[in-house]
This record gives C-alpha cells, sequence and structure tokens, in this order.
C-alpha cells in the first residue's frame, strides 16, 4: 500500500464535486449524520484558521484514466464544507464577527469566500490497493470508536436538547418500575437507547424497525431544537404534555390489574408496540384498556399451549406471537404487532 501525505485547498474539493469526481459514500463508509452544532464547529474551525483532522481518500483510476476520489474518512466534514458553499448551511450567530455572525456562504464578502476557499486541509492519499485492504484501511482508521456501543458514542458526540433529555428521562423511576433501566443495561446506555426509540414515536409520530442510522438522524435533528420551535415544527410544552400523558395512562391501567408489569415489563418488544398503540390511537379509559390488555396478553402467552392442544387460536393473537420471534425489531414485524393489538383492544 502507498500513502502520500499533501494539503488541499477547500477549492480542490469543489473542483472534484462539480466534476463529479468525489464519491462520499464508498461501500465501506459508516452512515453518520452530524449535528447542526457539528457543522457549525467545523465552520467555526475554518473560519479561524484553525487545523483539522486529515482527510483520507482512495484514489482510483480506471482504463480510460478518468480519476474518483473515494473519501475513506472525513465524510461529514466535506458534507459541510459542501452544504455551506451551496448555502444550505451557516456560521453560528454567535461567531464574533459582525461579517461572519449566522451567515450563509452566499451572503459573505469577497474576502471572506476567499478566506473559506483557501482554507487548507490535509489529505493522506492511499494508492495501489488490493482486494478487500481498503476495508483494513478504514476499520484501523474508525478503530478506536468500534469499542463503544452507538449509544455510547452518541453520549460522547451529542450535547443538545436529545441527548440530554433522554438521558436524564431514562433516570427517572417511572423506567425502572417497569425494567426498561437496569443496572445491567443502564451500564452500556442500553436504556437510554430504548428510551430514545419510545420518545421517538412521540416526536416523529410513527413506528420505524431498528436502525442505529436512523436514531443518528433524529438526535441531530433535535440536537438543537430552537429552529424547529421557531419555524412551528416543534412545540416543547406539546411534546412534555403528551410524554406525560402517555406514562400517566400505562401508570393508570397498571394500577388497576397489573398487567402491564405482567407481561411489558423488563419486554422491549411488548413495550415498544404499547407504547406506540397508546400514543397512536390514544385510547380515553386506562381502566378498559387493561382489561382487554390483560385478556388479549394471555392468551399470546398461551399459544404454544393452545397450539400443542390443537385449539382455534384467533388470528390477531397468533399473528401477534408469530412476530414476536425472530427479527423482532424489524419494522414488518413491529408493525404486525401494533395491528394485531389494534384489532383486539
Amino acid at each position: 500500500m502507498k500513502r502520500q501525505p499533501t494539503t488541499q485547498q477547500i477549492t480542490w474539493f469543489l473542483d472534484l464535486y462539480r466534476n463529479n469526481q468525489l464519491d462520499l459514500e464508498p461501500p465501506y463508509q459508516r452512515k453518520s449524520v452530524w449535528s447542526s452544532k457539528d457543522r457549525k464547529f467545523f465552520l467555526d474551525t475554518i473560519f479561524r484558521n484553525y487545523p483539522a483532522p486529515p482527510i483520507f481518500i482512495h484514489r482510483t483510476v480506471n482504463d480510460q484514466g478518468y480519476t474518483k476520489y473515494h473519501v475513506v474518512d472525513g465524510k461529514q466534514r466535506l458534507e459541510t464544507i459542501l452544504s455551506f458553499f451551496e448555502s444550505k448551511i451557516s456560521i453560528a450567530p454567535d461567531f464574533g464577527d459582525v461579517n461572519l455572525n449566522g451567515k450563509k456562504f452566499k451572503d459573505l464578502t469577497p474576502e471572506y469566500k476567499r478566506r473559506f476557499w483557501d482554507y487548507t486541509l490535509v489529505v493522506d492519499f492511499i494508492d495501489s490497493i488490493d482486494g478487500n485492504n481498503i476495508e483494513e484501511v478504514f476499520d484501523r482508521v474508525n478503530r478506536n470508536a468500534r469499542n463503544l456501543l452507538p449509544q455510547e458514542l452518541r453520549h460522547a458526540r451529542y450535547n443538545g436538547w436529545f441527548i440530554n433529555f433522554v438521558e436524564e428521562e431514562s433516570d427517572v423511576e417511572f423506567w425502572w418500575d417497569f425494567k426498561i433501566s437496569t443496572r445491567g443495561r443502564d451500564k452500556r446506555m442500553k436504556n437510554v437507547q430504548f428510551v430514545s426509540e419510545l420518545i421517538m414515536i412521540v416526536l416523529e409520530n410513527k413506528i420505524v424497525g431498528f436502525d442505529q442510522g436512523y436514531i443518528d438522524e433524529v438526535y441531530a435533528k433535535y440536537d438543537e431544537i430552537e429552529e424547529l420551535q421557531e419555524s412551528g415544527d416543534f412545540s416543547l410544552e406539546d411534546f412534555t404534555n403528551r410524554l406525560n400523558e402517555i406514562k400517566e395512562f400505562i401508570l393508570a391501567a397498571d394500577n388497576h390489574n397489573g398487567a402491564i408489569t405482567k407481561y411489558a415489563s423488563g419486554s422491549n418488544n411488548n413495550y415498544y408496540t404499547l407504547w406506540a398503540y397508546i400514543h397512536l390511537n390514544n385510547p380515553p379509559n386506562p381502566v378498559d384498556f387493561a382489561k382487554a390488555y390483560d385478556t388479549f396478553m394471555e392468551k399470546v402467552s398461551k399459544v404454544k399451549e393452545m397450539q400443542d392442544a390443537g385449539e382455534v387460536i384467533e388470528e390477531d393473537v397468533l399473528n401477534y406471537s408469530n412476530n414476536s420471534k425472530g427479527a423482532v425489531t424489524d419494522l414488518p414485524q413491529r408493525r404486525e404487532r401494533l395491528v394485531a393489538l389494534s384489532n383486539s383492544i
């Protein structure tokens, strides 16, 4: 393998982008999303002319002599540069220079546009790579991060509204009572990740299959909520009220007959379905729900026993049971369980 460290100005990357020679999505790249805070911080680095980590590029040349530059590491930095150049994002409003505060590229004077274009990045070219060696290079560049679980990486990366809210929320007694938070889960932040998934149902008004990339996207979206609030896309008061309504409904239902503790406590799959049903269907009476939920889940718990006895099993009961096996966090399974529960309550 050959390495060729060099330096390139931002204009070089812009030329590659215009000529369709810059590949930001090679197959080994991780799906990663920078928050608005991350992007503004990197723009701050550029306009203060501070050094940035090197960009790793794998350069290939085809039989016609056409060169393609594949980004091994540095994708988010380059995407930030391109987004700013296209005036899709802006510099932080508190940068400290009236010529730059809150400005997009199109708003800059020629002097400051030149400063942006002339910013120099260290580029490490990787040539003559055969077989799967490029994946090995990518793994080595990102090895330190591989030792952490995805939620632990989010804890290190984000410091905005969503991460702080979810981490505080997951420590509330409510989640410990239903064994969503336990000492074992709390140790590697698995409880925080699952509470995040439940909160996402409320924020986005839909269920999704388990996807670390999608969780990252939501974390980035709600890292800074000021712009979302100003645009009317998010109301912290409405969100807080709705979250409390769901929790109060669950407590009231469980206080009636303990069915939620019996069938959903400690079970992420059952609890996800229960939470999604309550938020998306808004049942009016917790006592009536508790009775119906107890009846339905008792049948689900006895499916194998009924099958062995050759008894007839209700379609929704069997559907819920069948979709509680295997890839239970995939969207089709989550959707089928929700449909089955909705049909039976």
